[in-house]
């Protein structure tokens, strides 16, 4: 193949990487399946106006108080993947500055944004604070233990719907209860990402952390550029919040939150093949797990894009109005794990080690600033001059500018980021994959309906689309095993590792 390296990838590091990607993939979806007794309990109990604020804080502003997280976390992730001494220290030091400076915008934002109490933003900001030190400490993990960092997760999510139950649905429905419900959740999460790296830092040495994050700096230049323009989506709710109203930003989180919970574990699958492409500049296997991770959640994504009532009615059925707009979000997943597995593959690409290769970063960056320009710029517009739509026309539209900001930044990355024989591979036959399995599972899921109407009852909707979605899920995977070889091999080569962990 041309444009790649004489790499030698032997076939047991093909089957691993396959091994991590989707232990990686399962740990996580089992985290963000537990994590949904949190958002259901989020979603009812809290009223919609104190819902919009709690997820504008850990949704929103998080992403602007750890400013600093995302300029230096490509650095963190790859110096601990390449092993230079002192990289742990310099990470510690990083994540303990992180934390401070969260806090310190999260008072200020609060503040400014908000008209909750003092108490409540000295809280919320302490939340922010934690969260993001565990953030920091989650990308130290991932480079060093990739399937840990799925178990932290795991563990992180496992907390979190344990003490939202109790605190929120238990004590009380307030917001106060749910931002000290993700406090205890970040601080004992974080104690266990510290306890698992502990063997790492006792074999590291301090007396290079200041080099080390010289070199950080140095390479912002870099990834500054990307983190200015990664904000520029997370604008969204902030600017429906004062056009449209606080109703609208709680239906987008609870209409995206469904295809959060598919696309988020699939991501952190595929993020290993950064560090996988990096070390062996094998991007066969790499564009193979694509494939792979996509097969395994399509059957989900589908049966929620065929029955988006339901699936509202779980969280809450006053948002029922959202359900087209739940559709396309659903729609959008798909597009969303396509890009990121590809946008991985590209970062790993990249040969240079450590900040020399800021240069190709900085050109990576620029590229992907039309796609996130192209979405809060057409969401303004249309959310200024066609407030007077109803609120269900307003969040189809938001879903639609949605989908087309990661189609625009799937091309980009597929045409000017990826190897040649790659960039033919992903338009020729990856795609045509993708497709031919979404009408798979859509005649699947089109037999195979729900087995009662919508219920405002958490449990009976629940029951009545879970049971014919894993029907649908089951009958999709097994018709895929009969006509794809590759897939059924990798399966043979995993059930001969008897573990994916």
């Amino acid at each position: 193949m041309e444009d790649y390296p004489n790499v030698g990838t032997s076939k047991e590091q093909k089957i691993e990487a396959v091994r991590i990607s989707i232990g990686r993939i399962v740990l996580y979806f089992l985290a963000l399946l537990i994590n949904i007794i949190a958002v259901i309990v989020l979603a009812r109990k809290l009223l919609p106006q104190d819902y919009a604020i709690f997820q504008l804080a850990t949704k929103r502003i998080i992403s602007y108080a750890t400013i600093p997280l995302s300029i230096f976390s490509i650095w963190i992730y790859r110096y601990t993947v390449e092993n230079h001494e002192s990289s742990y220290y310099a990470s510690i030091f990083f994540s303990l500055f992180q934390a401070s400076i969260s806090f310190i915008v999260g008072l200020t934002l609060l503040f400014l944004y908000t008209r909750i109490s003092l108490l409540l933003i000295v809280i919320a900001s302490l939340s922010l604070s934690l969260q993001a030190f565990f953030r920091s400490t989650r990308i130290v993990v991932d480079a060093a233990r990739p399937l840990k960092m799925a178990l932290l997760e795991l563990f992180y999510r496992s907390f979190y719907a344990f003490f939202v139950f109790i605190f929120v649905y238990l004590i009380s429905s307030s917001l106060f209860y749910a931002f000290i419900a993700t406090i205890v959740s970040y601080l004992l999460s974080s104690s266990l990402a510290l306890f698992w790296l502990k063997d790492k830092i006792s074999k590291d040495k301090p007396r290079n952390a200041g080099r080390i994050i010289k070199e950080w700096i140095y390479g912002s230049q870099a990834t500054t550029i990307g983190v200015i323009i990664g904000l520029i989506p997370t604008l969204d709710a902030m600017v429906a919040y004062p056009l449209i109203g606080s109703l609208i930003v709680a239906a987008f989180f609870i209409a995206s939150s469904s295809s959060t919970l598919i696309k988020e574990s699939t991501n952190v699958g595929l993020r290993y093949l950064h560090s996988y492409v990096l070390r062996t500049g094998d991007v066969r296997t790499a564009y193979k797990n694509i494939e792979v991770s996509l097969i395994i959640v399509l059957p989900f994504i589908v049966y929620g894009i065929m029955y988006p009532k339901y699936v509202i009615y779980i969280y809450n059925p006053i948002y029922a109005w959202a359900t087209r707009a739940l559709s396309i979000f659903l729609i959008s997943a798909i597009v969303e794990i396509l890009n990121n597995g590809i946008s991985q593959i590209a970062m790993g690409w990249i040969r240079e080690r450590g900040a020399k290769a800021t240069k190709k970063f900085t050109k990576m960056n620029v590229f992907s600033a039309v796609s996130p320009l192209f979405y809060i710029s057409l969401l303004f517009l249309f959310f200024s001059f066609f407030k007077f739509l109803s609120l269900s026309s307003l969040l189809l539209i938001w879903s639609i500018i949605y989908l087309f900001r990661f189609v625009i930044s799937s091309i980009i990355n597929t045409v000017y980021f990826l190897p040649k024989e790659a960039r033919k591979y992903i338009i020729n036959e990856l795609v045509p994959k993708i497709i031919a399995y979404f009408l798979l599972s859509l005649a699947i899921s089109y037999f195979l309906r729900p087995i009662g109407p919508p219920s405002a009852r958490l449990l009976i909707d629940a029951k009545v689309l879970i049971l014919p979605g894993l029907a649908e899920a089951t009958i999709f995977y097994g018709v895929v095993l009969a006509i794809n070889k590759s897939i059924r091999n990798n399966l043979i080569g995993l059930i001969k590792k008897k573990s994916l962990y």
